[in-house]
Parts: C-alpha cells; sequence; structure tokens
C-alpha cells in the first residue's frame, strides 16, 4: 500500500498522474472479481493461464515402467477419479489470480483450528478452493528460528453458503497457492494488476466511443419554416405529428409546403485505432500472444508463430510454477499425514497434446525419417511405433495380431481339373461352371 502510494507520482510530486487519469490506486480482491465478472478482456486474462496450463491433467509416475502400477499411483488414480484433482486445481490457480494468493482446504478427520491428523486415504472427504477474499491470514509464524518463519499459521475462512461464520484453520490443513511470487512466499502479484491502468484505459475509449456512436449516428434533421407563413392551430398541430412521424419512423413522407427540410449530418467516431492500441499493450504487459488473448487467426505463419511462442509459456509455466508450487505441495501434504503412500514421483506433464492434427503428423513424418535414417546406418530406430500411437496420437498400441491379413481357407484340387466356383444359393442365375466352361 506504501508503494502504491508513489505510483503516478511525477514532477517531483506536482503531478499525479493517477488523480488526473481517474485510476484507482489501492485495488482489493473485490475490484479484481467485480472486473473478472464484468470486464471480458479482464476475465480471458484471469482464466487463459489455468485452461492451457492444466488442460488435459498430468500424470504422476512413480515407476516408469507402464506394465507396473504402485500402490501409490493405484491410491492416486483413485483419488483424481473421485475429486477431478486436475479440474480442481485449475480452478484453484484461477482463484490464486483473483488476488494475491489462494489457499484448498483439505476436509479430514477433527477441527479446523487444530493440525492435520495421519490418517488414511478413506477419510479423505473433501477439497474446497477459496479465493484471498474468504481466505484472509489471521496470524503469522514469527518465530525466526521457525523453517516457516514469515509465513501463515492460521487463516480465518468464511463462505457463504459454507461456512456461516469465520473458522480459524491450521496452516497443515490448507495448501497455499501465489501466482507470480517475487519476495516472499506468501503474496503474488494479481493478474490484473499490472494492466488495471490499461484496462481502466480500454473502458473509458470503448464506453465513451459507443456513447458518441449513438448520440452521433443519427444525423439529425432541421425543419425550417418560412417566416412569412401564417398557419393555424390545427395546421401546426398536424404539421407537428408529421415530423415526429416521420423522425421516429412512422411516416417516411412529410410535406413541406412553406417549410424546408435539411439533413444535418453526422460524424460518428471511429475508436478501432485506440483500442488496438491498448490490446497490444495488454498483450504485451501479460506476455499472452494477442491472437491467442482475442482468440482470433489472420494470417497462417503469424499465428504458427504465436501459437509456438504461447506454447513454450505453458510449457514453462508447468515447469516453474504449476508442478512445484501447485501439484507437489499438494501432494507431499497427502503424503506427510499419511493420506497418500510414499513414493519418489515425478509430474509429467503431455506437452505434445497441445499439437493440432495437422502438427502432430508434421512430427510423425520427421520421427520416422529419423527412424529411416538410423536403420540405414544399422543403428535400430529411435522412437517405436507404440510410442508414436501413445504420444502423439493418445491410442494404445496396436496388438501383433491384429496387423496379420485373415487366413484364407484352403480348399483341395483333384489333379487335372480347374476348381468350379460354388453356386451362390443366393443367386440363381449363378451355377457352377461344367467341364466345356459353360454355365
Amino acid at each position: 500500500m506504501k508503494l502504491a502510494q508513489y505510483a503516478g507520482i511525477t514532477f517531483g510530486g506536482k503531478r499525479d498522474l493517477y488523480d488526473a487519469l481517474g485510476y484507482k490506486r489501492i485495488l482489493q480482491p473485490k475490484d479484481y472479481r467485480a472486473r473478472y465478472l464484468r470486464n471480458g478482456l479482464a476475465g480471458r486474462i484471469i482464466d487463459l493461464p489455468p485452461q492451457a496450463t492444466w488442460r488435459t491433467g498430468g500424470e504422476l509416475i512413480e515407476d516408469e515402467d507402464p506394465e507396473v502400477l504402485t500402490k501409490f499411483e493405484e491410491l492416486w488414480g483413485k483419488l483424481d477419479k473421485k475429486f477431478h484433482i486436475w479440474p480442481l486445481l485449475q480452478r484453484l490457480d484461477t482463484l490464486a489470480g483473483l488476488g494475491h494468493y489462494a489457499v484448498l482446504l483439505i476436509g479430514a478427520p477433527g477441527t479446523m483450528d487444530s493440525q492435520l491428523p495421519r490418517g488414511s486415504f478413506e477419510q479423505l472427504a473433501y477439497f474446497s478452493p477459496f479465493a484471498e477474499e474468504d481466505a484472509l491470514i489471521s496470524s503469522l509464524v514469527t518465530d525466526p528460528r521457525d523453517s516457516r518463519f514469515g509465513q501463515p499459521e492460521y487463516y480465518s475462512l468464511n463462505r457463504t453458503g459454507m461456512l456461516s461464520t469465520a473458522s480459524q484453520v491450521h496452516w497443515t490443513r490448507v495448501v497455499h497457492v501465489a501466482d507470480g511470487l517475487l519476495d516472499d512466499l506468501v503474496n503474488g502479484i494479481p493478474r490484473l494488476e499490472r494492466v488495471w491502468n490499461l484496462l481502466d484505459d480500454l473502458e473509458k475509449i470503448t464506453g465513451s466511443g459507443s456513447e458518441a456512436f449513438w448520440l452521433r449516428a443519427h444525423q439529425g434533421y432541421l425543419f425550417n419554416l418560412d417566416k412569412d407563413m401564417e398557419i393555424d392551430e390545427d395546421e401546426e398541430k398536424a404539421l407537428k405529428d408529421e415530423t415526429d412521424e416521420f423522425v421516429n419512423g412512422i411516416r417516411r413522407v412529410v410535406r413541406t409546403r412553406g417549410m424546408e427540410l435539411k439533413t444535418l449530418g453526422s460524424d460518428v467516431a471511429n475508436f478501432q485505432g485506440p483500442v488496438s492500441s491498448l490490446i497490444e499493450q495488454i498483450s504485451g504487459s501479460i506476455g499472452i500472444p494477442q491472437r491467442i488473448l482475442l482468440g482470433s487467426e489472420r494470417g497462417e505463419l503469424a499465428s504458427t508463430q504465436d501459437r509456438n511462442n504461447w506454447y513454450d509459456h505453458v510449457h514453462d509455466r508447468r515447469m516453474s510454477f504449476a508442478g512445484p508450487y501447485v501439484v507437489e505441495p499438494f501432494v507431499n501434504r497427502l503424503i506427510e499425514y499419511g493420506y497418500l503412500p510414499e513414493a519418489e514421483y515425478t509430474v509429467r506433464w503431455p506437452v505434445i497434446q497441445n499439437m493440432d492434427e495437422v502438427q502432430k503428423a508434421d512430427v510423425a513424418v520427421k520421427w520416422s525419417n529419423v527412424n529411416a535414417a538410423y536403420a540405414s546406418a544399422g543403428m535400430g530406430i529411435v522412437v517405436t511405433s507404440a510410442e508414436m500411437r501413445e504420444r502423439l496420437m493418445g491410442l494404445p498400441p496396436i496388438d501383433p495380431e491384429e496387423l496379420m491379413p485373415p487366413p484364407v481357407p484352403v480348399v483341395p484340387i483333384p489333379s487335372g481339373e480347374n476348381p468350379p466356383p460354388p453356386d451362390n444359393p443366393d443367386d440363381p442365375d449363378m451355377k457352377t461352371i461344367d467341364s466345356r466352361g459353360i454355365r
């Protein structure tokens, strides 16, 4: 809040840009939530990174052998099936972007203000995500000798429909997630904070431009009555009614005896240029290519480059945030307190699944060419057909027996005779050929 007081101050404090331009200096989680709900572009900025990061989910692998299913992998599969873990973590990631953090409440035995007890997989009742505004930090660990020094000790959870009054929750019962961490492990950077002023400007331009369009689209009319013309009250009333009907579109003909009708013309506001400039700035500020942000495709080469850059960004986000700061803290907490068995696991993401069908086919061809080059050099193959099917197409390996053609029945032929074709009982015209070749 102290840093925010200096934002927009220029010329040694003589000019306050935030005050002059109407920017809000101190932003609260409710501000981000309101704009997320009412501004389509803001909603896109919040939703797009989690959607791309958690699309199709991931895998937790303990044993690399696909034929081996460990106890940990079995229970994790049951946990995912029961609670839909990957979509749940996507929701948690989305809520984290609406504020400085979000938490995931673990539904387990005991009171909420007590430490999470050791338990078993069957005792897990639910997982519920909370946004920052519903999960305020009550107290921090103040002992500098504690490994969690400066991190939350208790949270105050309060949400209408679930918790009627604020409940004190011990930190072991929640998983804390913050996106965009810099100098601490508690508060990240809300996704809308960096572009808040630009979104303000965008709403000003589109709002005022739309209003100007509404006011100026109608060209307007000038009814100039001859000053020398005399009309009585009935004629004046009839003339007024006709002009009203003409203006409102009911009548398209108006009598103009003694009156001149002129159109005033209009200059319709065109605010496309300023809007495009602001969207470019927003796109560059959040690191999402403009075509990805807007969902538009213009130019095959440019769109392919944007898509590849975006996939690189998603891959980096999975490796540097989603895995180490969301999945692993969640899984490690369950392992630490006995809800999942001990395991040395790895998080695997289906990066290749982000490709479209054309890209997958192109990769398959390149892999086949690599195999051919290695095989011609006597070094065997690099990628098996089963790996191609699994990684590129998401299909199981083909059973070798399915590749064999069906056996052809062999009919013994008497020596010295031509085999007659079999009769077709469904076709009376098809008869057996005799020794003279006649049907």
